[in-house]
C-alpha cells in the first residue's frame, strides 16, 4: 500500500499505538462539509472521517448542527465521525460544567452509528477555552466505549512550542498541518531544522492537504523517518474522486525516502 508511511523513532515519537485505533487503515479521506459520492473507495485501504456534526457554543446553550450533506460510502466502510466545534463570536460562552456535559452527549452519541469506529474533536480551542475543552474530552471518553476510538485534531504549535495537551485521554491528535495561519514561519522553520513533533500524541499521525506542497515536501519525509505507522488523514478543498486519490497517493509516493543504495 503506498500510502502506509512507515516512519526512524526520535526521542519523542513513541512507537507505540492504542488498541482502539488499530482498526482504521492508514489513510482516511476527511469528508467536510459538502456532497461527497466515496463510493468508489476501497475499505480495506481508505477509511472516511466524515463531519457529522458542528456544535456551536452560545452563552449557555450548545447549539447543535448535524450534517446536512449527502455522503455515499460503500458497504464495509470504517469511519470515524468527526464533530466541529466553535464557539460564538457575539454571544460569548459560558464555558459552564453544563455545557460541557451537552457537548460531550452530542459527541458520544456519534459513536453508536454503524461502522463508526470513534469520533474525532475538531476544536481550535483558544487558551481561555483550554480548561473547558480538557474536562470535555475526559467527559467523552468516560462516555464512549471502550472498544470506540477518541481523536482530536490538534494545532501545530500544540505539538511543538505548546504542548498543553499531552495529558489528555485520547488515541491521538492529528497536527493539523495546512492553513498554519500567523505561526505558519515559526512552524516550517522548525521542521527545515530537521526536528520532530515534541508529543508522541502527535507522531501517530498526520493532516495534509493536497493543495499544501510545500509543506508536504517537509512533513511525508520526516515521517518517513520514525519507523513506525503514520495515520495519514487526507483533506482536500474540493470533492474527493477516484483521480484525486490516485493524486493523492502519487504525491506519498513521490516523497518517499529511499535507502541508500550499497557498492559491492
Amino acid at each position: 500500500m503506498i500510502y502506509t508511511i512507515l516512519v526512524a523513532i526520535s526521542p519523542h515519537c513513541s512507537p507505540a499505538l492504542s488498541a482502539n485505533a488499530t482498526s482504521l487503515p492508514d489513510l482516511l479521506l476527511w469528508a467536510w462539509q459538502r456532497p461527497e459520492d466515496l463510493s468508489w473507495i476501497s475499505p480495506s485501504e481508505v477509511g472516511v472521517a466524515y463531519l457529522a456534526c458542528h456544535l456551536i457554543l452560545l452563552g449557555d446553550r450548545v447549539v447543535t448542527q448535524r450534517r446536512q450533506q449527502p455522503l455515499k460510502v460503500p458497504p464495509g466502510s470504517r469511519m470515524i465521525a468527526v464533530v466541529r466545534i466553535d464557539s460564538d463570536s457575539k454571544h460569548k460562552p459560558d464555558l459552564s460544567v453544563s455545557q460541557i456535559e451537552q457537548a460531550a452527549q452530542a459527541i458520544a452519541r456519534f459513536s453508536e452509528f454503524p461502522r463508526t469506529v470513534g469520533v474525532q474533536i475538531d476544536f481550535d480551542a483558544a487558551e481561555s477555552e483550554r480548561e473547558f475543552y480538557a474536562s470535555l474530552i475526559r467527559r467523552v471518553r468516560n462516555l464512549l466505549a471502550p472498544e470506540k476510538m477518541l481523536s482530536i485534531t490538534a494545532l501545530a504549535s500544540w505539538c511543538l512550542f505548546d504542548n498543553w495537551i499531552k495529558d489528555l485521554p485520547v488515541d491521538e491528535a492529528v497536527p493539523m498541518m495546512f492553513s498554519l495561519g500567523q505561526d505558519r514561519s515559526k512552524v516550517l522553520l522548525h521542521f527545515k531544522s530537521h526536528r520532530d513533533f515534541s508529543l508522541p500524541l502527535c507522531c501517530r499521525s498526520l493532516g495534509i492537504s493536497l493543495e499544501e506542497q510545500d509543506v508536504n515536501a517537509l512533513m511525508i519525509p520526516l515521517a518517513q523517518r520514525r519507523k513506525m505507522p503514520v495515520r495519514i488523514y487526507a483533506y482536500s478543498r474540493s470533492a474527493w474522486s477516484p483521480a484525486k486519490l490516485e493524486q493523492f497517493k502519487h504525491l506519498i509516493k513521490s516523497h518517499e525516502t529511499k535507502p541508500p543504495r550499497t557498492s559491492h
